[in-house]
């Protein structure tokens, strides 16, 4: 199955401690939302990302293959029994100029917005990174960051 991740899944170490399965296949982008920090983490202590409807913006993220069993530690990860995140199957845009129908996690019941999590942003700009997801992008994620110190 086709996993879209646009927050720190971004990372393929990070993914992998709970997805070993998870397979990157290409930079993908997801049009009509943007990236809110609008739950927040006892764990990172700030908050962690969302998309949100926003026309005309476009989330840039990374496009994983997971089998399907890897899917429940993925939901656990995300508090899905928790009802914290639901995970939702969305239409993204791949770097192969073709669309993909890809699972997601968006935070259920929006709040804040936090400010984001240091660490939290760390791991989306190593994924971001690892990944070479448009320079502006990356370089944004890094001026965040360095608006928390």
């Amino acid at each position: 199955m086709k996993y879209f991740a646009y927050g720190s899944n971004m990372s393929t170490e990070y993914i992998r401690e709970c997805c070993p399965s998870a397979q990157f296949l290409m930079l993908a982008q997801l049009p009509n939302f943007h990236i809110e920090f609008r739950r927040y983490s006892e764990k990172y202590k700030g908050g962690i990302s969302s998309i949100i409807p926003a026309p005309g913006e476009m989330t840039r993220g990374v496009l994983y293959d997971v089998e399907e069993k890897d899917f429940a530690a993925l939901d656990i990860l995300e508090s899905v029994p928790q009802d914290v995140y639901r995970r939702a199957a969305f239409l993204v845009f791949g770097e192969d100029g073709q669309w993909h129908h890809a699972q997601l996690y968006q935070v259920t019941n929006p709040a804040g917005p936090y400010a984001p999590a240091p660490k939290y942003v760390d791991r989306m700009i190593a994924g971001a990174k690892e990944h070479f997801i448009d320079q502006e992008y990356t370089a944004n994620l890094v001026a965040l960051r360095q608006s928390l110190d």
